[in-house]
C-alpha cells in the first residue's frame, strides 16, 4: 500500500506506527481499536435511543479520537459531525445505519495491509 489516504485510511500515520511499533505492534494497536470500537458504538446508539444529545455527543468524542490516533480517518469524521455539528436526530441516525458499514470495509483493508507487514 502506499502513503497517500485510500478508503479514508491515513496510511502515513499507520506506516510511522509500524517503523516505530513494528508489524506486531501495529497489528496489536489495530486488533484492540476492532475490539472496543464496536463497544464505544453501541453506547453511542444507545445515547442516540435515549436522545440524550449531550451523552451522544461525549461519546462521538471518544469514538472519534480512537478512530483517528489509528489512522481512520473516515470513520474519525463521521463522529466529529455528531460531536461538533449542527445537525438533526434523522442525520445522526443516517451516520449510524452507515458507520458499521464503513467501520467493516476500512478495517478490512488495513487488516489486509497488516498480513502484508507481517510477511
Amino acid at each position: 500500500m502506499t502513503s497517500g489516504n485510500n478508503a479514508g485510511i491515513d496510511w502515513v500515520l499507520l506506516e510511522q506506527y509500524r517503523d516505530i511499533l513494528g508489524a506486531e505492534g501495529i497489528q496489536e494497536s489495530i486488533q484492540m481499536f476492532v475490539t472496543v470500537a464496536p463497544e464505544y458504538f453501541a453506547e453511542l446508539t444507545g445515547f442516540y435511543t435515549e436522545q440524550n444529545e449531550a451523552k451522544l455527543r461525549s461519546q462521538a468524542h471518544k469514538l472519534k479520537g480512537s478512530c483517528r490516533s489509528l489512522g481512520f480517518q473516515r470513520l474519525g469524521e463521521s463522529m466529529q459531525l455528531i460531536e461538533k455539528e449542527d445537525w438533526q436526530w434523522q442525520e445522526v441516525g443516517h451516520e449510524l445505519e452507515q458507520w458499521p458499514h464503513r467501520f467493516a470495509a476500512d478495517t478490512a483493508i488495513v487488516n489486509e495491509w497488516l498480513v502484508k507487514q507481517s510477511s
